[in-house]
């Protein structure tokens, strides 16, 4: 697997994963079930574990799962910077 290549597939992970997060802290703040909230974490979880078993599987080197991680960051640290709060009056912690 390319470099390139790893890193798309690490970002497209991050897109997916910080979907799912939002969702779970959308269920949290509207104030449904925390058993809900829950099981969007272990969601998570199992979508982390599907795919490195997915990169295992196919042959990854310890490299291509680097840059992979080095795809979810970035998308991380965009979702996490630019992304701004529905309600900013209501950021507890700032």
């Amino acid at each position: 697997m390319t470099a390139g290549l790893a890193i798309l597939a690490g970002g497209v992970f991050g897109l997916l994963y910080m979907g799912v997060l939002w969702g779970a802290v959308r269920i949290l703040t509207a104030g449904l079930s925390v058993w809900l909230f829950a099981a969007m974490g272990l969601f998570r979880a199992g979508l982390l574990a599907g795919a490195l078993w997915l990169a295992v599987r196919s042959g990854a080197t310890a490299i291509d799962i680097a840059f992979a991680l080095l795809g979810f960051f970035a998308i991380r640290l965009l979702a996490t910077r630019f992304v701004k709060p529905a309600n900013p009056e209501r950021v507890p912690w700032k």
